[in-house]
């Protein structure tokens, strides 16, 4: 799954999210590697319905 990350912050799944302008995308295999292997991104606990991702030092908010 890739993601989206927004100018302000926002991390976003990329297909549940429509991109803006300045976004950042983030791939399948980077997001992998964030996620599983250095575990720096974490779902939010509604990721399924909401898309939406933290870095691992937001937390959920």
């Amino acid at each position: 799954m890739s993601l989206r990350w927004r100018a302000s912050g926002e991390l976003l799944c990329a297909a549940k999210h429509d991109a803006l302008e300045d976004d950042t995308y983030i791939d399948d295999k980077l997001h992998y590697q964030l996620a599983v292997e250095l575990k720096v991104v974490i779902p939010q606990a509604d990721e399924r319905e909401s898309g939406v991702w933290h870095w691992i030092n937001e937390g959920e908010q």
